[in-house]
């Protein structure tokens, strides 16, 4: 398309699967699992390999087998040569859906498989999102309810005559469990009443118990639970002790309780996280989809396939899946061996001598003197090359972004790769037919449609100390020769300096200041005592600071996409200079992206885009509305197949390593209240 921004090759978009790397999705995890066997992870690490996730240009899935063809065009927006209904739930693709599929379910693990000593965190994202309550795509909808016992086509309870056979008096127990211990069980209401609904529905007959043993519902949950890790979950947080030989009815009842709780846990911490993200930062504001537990209960001993039931809490979305092809891969390897660590310091460039350029050959695998310390012409080109590769800019200095992904290639890049996909989680569930995703330590902007990138460009993020927020909201219009009204923090910590230094400091670059609605004269006023009661306006023009138009998605954050007259800035490998607003690199373009699926079929060209910049501020409501999605992945799969980390921006990877206690400290979250404590 016309106007597409030039990172062909670049981090999470921008790149396709090829040649050998096509192999890595369907591979990875059929390697010989020699120390990895007999853990609860090995079968479902094996699991994983299978058809290839074939990616486009940007990563993510092409839909078919085959590498993807980049880009498609924006007109070609629907799967399968069915009509495009953006209001509609997400149409997967048959060819991609073969594509994704996983090989048939291993076998059972068993019961006293060995799971980790102890769990780690604590009881999911509280408070957060909306829960789904609607059966997840791709599943069978739920069988009804069962009636309470007694009434017409209920469950029938065990006849007299029965009532010394294995299992007779779990209903019995089951309700006394129900009616006075459930919070030994579940520590939620939401999940305390939903259990007590499903049980009180089935006249309290057991799902996950069957007779004096567990049922194939309850087996399936338990291989679940043991096989957590391949999800990044920990086993331990999901245990269930094994039914001892010759349980009695008490015990079964335990048990089908304390499976059916577990599952309740499982799905809240795959779908949607296992701390409430609002505790890393204010800025760190998503939306997590809770999942309902009553829906979740339905689903699960509803389903046909219960497998398929379970895997459908864990994201949707295909770069989440080929994180988890990576982990799986990681895990098989025994988390592979941890390489030297290039130190910060100075930037590198060719011709510099630095003490650290032997652990750079060593990193690049560059033979050389262990004394040599100049970076020479040599060095340079393999520092180029790596930088091709993980979608850098190949210039050959090694600066933070450049050592950022040598040190995350070369480190356990396990802990990284778990706390990504933790974060996938905080992303809604429902996978929108169409959306743009704004990933910030990447510093690019896509256009997905159908799980497609159909635009792709670079972007300006915030400042680590004006932050982007990350957050989803719905696109709503487009603004074009938009005047800008200063907030008050950038009034405060930088205008108003200014102001006291030079009064006319700001009117030469066309930003009034206004007090009741008048502008007035800057020299006329005191500004030591601070601008309280003034405002500052810049007016529609080249020297505005938001450009020629801004696309909005309205958000208490009050940050949008737009354009800006710092257009050298896109040059740069680092882009974070914003004050939280996101500038996009060619806005034409991306104007076009948008308005080709927010006003389908009005012909909005470029040209047409164009002649709307210059005079009166204009704005242009989409009549079709989508997900924007501002995330924070520093670790992805390239469209090489290669694992790329990048520079973690505000320390939000390193905060989610904290908190899952990936770093070593074990911490847990603290009921209710969103706080943490160790």
């Amino acid at each position: 398309m016309s106007g597409r921004g030039n990172e062909a090759g670049l981090g999470l978009g921008g790149r396709r699967l090829k040649g050998a790397a096509a192999l890595l999705l369907s591979a990875a995890t059929g390697l010989a699992l020699a120390s990895f066997a007999g853990s609860p992870h090995a079968a479902r690490a094996q699991e994983m390999s299978g058809a290839p996730i074939a990616l486009d240009r940007a990563g993510n899935g092409a839909g078919s087998g085959q590498a993807g063809d980049g880009a498609s065009p924006l007109p070609s927006v629907a799967a399968d040569n069915e009509p495009f209904d953006i209001s509609g739930r997400r149409r997967p693709s048959p060819a991609r859906s073969a594509a994704l599929a996983m090989k048939p379910e291993p076998a059972p693990f068993p019961l006293n498989a060995a799971l980790p000593a102890a769990p780690t965190v604590g009881k999911g994202a509280p408070g957060t999102g909306v829960g789904t309550g609607a059966t997840p795509p791709g599943l069978a909808t739920p069988a009804a309810p069962l009636p309470p016992a007694g009434t017409p086509g209920s469950v029938k309870p065990p006849q007299a005559a029965d009532s010394n056979a294995p299992g007779a008096q779990v209903p019995a127990r089951l309700a006394d469990l129900l009616g006075g211990q459930i919070v030994r069980f579940a520590t939620r209401p939401a999940e305390q009443q939903a259990l007590v609904a499903f049980y009180t529905a089935r006249g309290n007959q057991p799902a996950f118990t069957s007779g004096n043993h567990v049922s194939p519902l309850g087996q399936v949950a338990l291989d679940q639970f043991a096989a957590a890790a391949v999800e990044g979950l920990n086993p331990a947080d999901y245990a269930v002790p094994a039914l001892p030989p010759k349980a009695n009815d008490a015990q079964i009842a335990e048990m089908e309780l304390r499976i059916a709780a577990a599952t309740l846990t499982y799905a809240r911490h795959v779908q949607s996280g296992r701390f409430d993200p609002k505790t890393i930062s204010k800025d760190v504001d998503p939306s997590p989809t809770v999942p309902d537990p009553a829906a979740v209960l339905a689903v699960v001993s509803g389903s046909p396939n219960p497998r398929a039931a379970f895997e459908s809490f864990a994201p949707q979305y295909d770069e989440y899946k080929l994180l988890k092809v990576q982990l799986a891969k990681l895990m098989a390897e025994g988390r592979g061996a941890t390489q030297a660590q290039v130190p910060a310091g100075p930037m590198l460039r060719p011709g510099d001598s630095d003490p650290r350029v032997p652990l750079l050959r060593a990193r690049l695998g560059i033979g050389g003197a262990p004394e040599d310390t100049t970076y020479d012409d040599f060095l340079a080109e393999a520092v180029r090359d790596f930088q091709k590769l993980s979608g850098l800019k190949p210039d050959g200095v090694v600066g933070r972004g450049t050592l950022a992904a040598l040190n995350g290639e070369g480190g356990d890049q396990l802990p990284d790769i778990v706390a990504n996909m933790e974060r996938w989680r905080w992303v809604p569930h429902q996978v929108a037919p169409v959306y743009v995703m704004v990933n910030i330590p990447e510093f690019m902007v896509r256009v997905v449609v159908n799980e497609q990138t159909v635009h792709e460009t670079r972007v300006v993020v915030g400042k680590p100390e004006t932050q982007t927020p990350i957050m989803s909201e719905n696109m709503q219009y487009a603004v074009f020769n938009p005047s800008w009204n200063v907030p008050p923090s950038i009034i405060r910590n930088e205008m108003l300096p200014k102001l006291m230094a030079d009064p006319y400091a700001l009117e030469r670059q066309g930003i009034d200041v206004v007090r009741n609605g008048r502008i007035v004269d800057p020299g006329s006023i005191d500004w030591s005592r601070g601008a309280t009661g003034y405002s500052f306006r810049q007016e529609p023009g080249e020297r505005n600071a938001l450009g020629r138009m801004k696309f909005m998605f309205p958000n208490k954050h009050a940050v949008y996409l737009h354009d800006t007259p710092s257009r050298s800035l896109f040059a740069r490998e680092h882009r974070a200079f914003s004050h939280g607003c996101v500038r996009v690199h060619e806005p034409l373009a991306f104007a076009e992206a948008l308005f080709a699926l927010g006003l389908p079929n009005e012909g909005w060209s470029q040209p047409r885009i164009a002649k709307l910049i210059g005079g009166n501020e204009k704005s242009v409501p989409l009549k079709r509305r989508f997900p924007v999605h501002l995330v924070y992945f520093n670790t992805f799969v390239d469209g090489n197949g290669r694992l790329v980390t990048r520079e973690d921006l505000y320390g939000i990877n390193g905060a989610t390593k904290a908190i899952l206690g990936l770093d070593g400290v074990r911490r847990v979250a603290a009921g209710s209240g969103g706080t943490l404590r160790q």
